[in-house]
This record gives structure tokens, C-alpha cells and sequence, in this order.
């Protein structure tokens, strides 16, 4: 069981509390990503595996030869949403490098020891296995979300250079055909890669019970305070030492008396 004690007083109190976990830049970017996803895959899907790869349903790719007038529009429309897709990702990182996508990549996106432990322990407990074994804590994201990050990035890092190894393979030298050659399987490897990561997040966010608030967080930006002190404990409460310290500003300012926060879960005694 937990080692935390939550009573019916104090579990009230905490889903009363709204905290934002996502800014409207990151909504945007994240439905962005989905948009662009659902026009890269089924196309490509038509384009690589039709010829390489013969699993690939032939009333599939037939269709989208006809809705888009043949194989050469499909490629051709398939490479400049991709070149679109590849701009506004580039775009976001180049404007935000320094304010926003270092501080983020180094505060929020390193894994520490608390994570570790989560990676060792949460597998057992999705199989309902040790669910004594409490997890560690965890910050804005978990330990399995960090993970995931480190798969989109590296993927859609492949994805990008590959795809536009072909888009313009016609301005690379016959010498360097070889790149061409390589840069086919080396694209399928990584969609595949990163799309199976995707599988298991979309399972985790929107269809996991205990994530489920993760995924209209995707909307709305916002979580409750239940659920932000039990799945991203670290970033609870470092939201709360935030908004104490401006509170006790304000009250410093304004001279209004102080407001007594609801008690805290308090820690288990025994089993």
C-alpha cells in the first residue's frame, strides 16, 4: 500500500486545487505533432511498403494512389508535409533554444535516482505485482515520460535527416548514392521505433486509468492538485513553495492576514 495517508477532507481539498502543467505553446506543438503524424504515416505507409516491404495492405495503397493521382503526387505531398512538419519543430527549438528548451531539457528531462528506482518498480506494479512497494516521487514528468522524450527526439532526428536525404536525393553526388541506399531502412527503422513509443503513450495518457487526466491535460493545461500529489510529486510541491512565496509576498505587500492551508496527507503508521 502507500505510504501516504489522504483523508476524505484532505483529497477534497487537493482536486479543488488547479495547477497548469502545460502552456498553450506546448498544446499547440503537441496537437501539431499529432496532426502532422496522421498525414506522414498512412502516407508513407503507401510509399515504403508497397515495393520494399510487401506486408503493406495493397487496397491501402491503391487508395491513396487514387484520392492523390498517383505514386509521384503521393511523394511529392508526403515530402512537403514532412518539410513543413521539420520547419516548425526546427522553428520552436531556434526561438526558444536558450529561454525555454535548455532550462527545460536540463530541469525537467534528466533522469535522477528517484527515477531510476520508478523504471524499476512501476513495471511490477502495471502487472499488479509489489504494489507494497511504494513509488519513488516524481517531477513534472515521470521517469517513463522522460524516456519516451528521448525516443522522439533521437527518432525524429533520423526521420528529418533521412527524409530530406531523399526529398533531395536528385543535388547528391553519384558517388554519394550510397547515402540514398541507406537512408530508406534507416527512415522506416526509426518511423517504426518512434511510432511503437507513440503506441505506448497514447495507451499510457489516454486509455491507462491512472493517466487518464494526462491526456485532457492536453486540452485544458491543466491537472488537479490530487492528481499532480500523487503522480508528480516533486513538481507539487515545488508548485507550492512557488505560490507560498508569493502569497507571503502579497500578504508582505498589502499587510493581509495569512490563510491557513488544508494539513497535509500525513505518513502511513504501518500496513
Amino acid at each position: 500500500m502507500s505510504d501516504e495517508i489522504i483523508s476524505l477532507e484532505q483529497r477534497n481539498a487537493l482536486q479543488r486545487q488547479t495547477l497548469v502543467k502545460h502552456h498553450l505553446a506546448n498544446i499547440l506543438t503537441h496537437w501539431f505533432n499529432v496532426a502532422m503524424w496522421l498525414l506522414l504515416l498512412p502516407t508513407g505507409a503507401g510509399i515504403l511498403l508497397n515495393k520494399v516491404y510487401p506486408a503493406s495492405n495493397s487496397a491501402w495503397n491503391n487508395l491513396l494512389r487514387s484520392l492523390f493521382g498517383g505514386t509521384a503526387p503521393l511523394i511529392f505531398w508526403h515530402g512537403v508535409w514532412g518539410q513543413v512538419w521539420l520547419a516548425v519543430l526546427v522553428f520552436n527549438v531556434l526561438i526558444g533554444f536558450r529561454k525555454y528548451f535548455l532550462s527545460f531539457a536540463s530541469t525537467r528531462m534528466l533522469l535522477d535516482r528517484d527515477d531510476i528506482r520508478w523504471l524499476m518498480i512501476k513495471p511490477w506494479h502495471m502487472v499488479g505485482l509489489r504494489k507494497h512497494v511504494p513509488l519513488p516521487p516524481q517531477d513534472a514528468y515521470n521517469a517513463g515520460q522522460k524516456l519516451y522524450s528521448y525516443v522522439i527526439v533521437i527518432g525524429t532526428f533520423f526521420i528529418g535527416l533521412t527524409g530530406m536525404i531523399m526529398v533531395y536525393s536528385e543535388h547528391i553526388p553519384t558517388t554519394w548514392q550510397w547515402v540514398i541506399q541507406w537512408a530508406m531502412p534507416i527512415h522506416f527503422l526509426a518511423v517504426g521505433i518512434t511510432f511503437a513509443g507513440v503506441i505506448i503513450h497514447v495507451y499510457m495518457g489516454a486509455i491507462f486509468p491512472e493517466e487518464r487526466q494526462a491526456f485532457f491535460s492536453m486540452f485544458s493545461g491543466k491537472v488537479n492538485g490530487l492528481y499532480a500529489y500523487l503522480h508528480h510529486r516533486k513538481w507539487y510541491l515545488h508548485k507550492m513553495a512557488e505560490r507560498g512565496a508569493w502569497e507571503a509576498q502579497y500578504r508582505q505587500k498589502y499587510r493581509e492576514p495569512e490563510v491557513a492551508e488544508p494539513p497535509a496527507p500525513s505518513r502511513a503508521t504501518g500496513d
